[in-house]
C-alpha cells in the first residue's frame, strides 16, 4: 500500500487534469421541453450485448436525425437516452423489439427506482 501511495505523491497532473470531471446532472439530460427523454431496457437474452448494437440499430429506427446514446448497466440492462423527443414514445410504444432474435423490453426511466423496482413486464403488440 505505501508503494501506492508514494507513486501517487510523484504523480505530476497537467492543469487539465488537476480541474476534474464534471459528471452530468439528471437535469443535463433533460431536454429543452422539461421531460426526460431517458428509458431503461431489459435484453432478455443469456449471451451480453454491447451498447454498440444498440446505438446502430434500434438508435436509427427510433432516433434517425440525432441517434441515441445507451449505457450499460449491467446483466443486459441499458439506460437509453433519446436526441429526439419522439424517440422515447416510439421505444416504449412500438415494437416489440428484438436484437439478434432476443427481446428487448423497455420501460420508463424512473430515477426514484432502483434497477430492482423497475418493471420489465410489458411490451407492446
Amino acid at each position: 500500500m505505501e508503494k501506492v501511495e508514494g507513486l501517487m505523491e510523484k504523480l505530476k497532473l497537467s492543469a487539465t487534469e488537476k480541474k476534474g470531471v464534471k459528471i452530468k446532472e439528471v437535469e443535463e439530460d433533460k431536454l429543452k421541453d422539461g421531460m426526460d427523454h431517458r428509458t431503461v431496457g431489459r435484453l432478455l437474452s443469456k449471451k451480453p450485448a454491447l451498447v454498440e448494437a444498440f446505438v446502430q440499430t434500434l438508435g436509427k429506427i427510433w432516433c434517425p436525425i440525432k441517434g441515441i446514446e445507451c449505457t450499460d448497466w449491467g446483466d443486459n440492462h441499458f439506460m437509453f437516452t433519446f436526441h429526439q423527443a419522439l424517440g422515447k414514445k416510439k421505444a416504449l410504444n412500438e415494437g416489440p423489439w428484438m436484437l439478434s432474435r432476443d427481446l428487448l423490453v423497455m420501460a420508463d426511466f424512473d430515477g426514484s427506482k432502483s434497477l430492482d423496482e423497475i418493471d420489465f413486464s410489458f411490451i407492446p403488440i
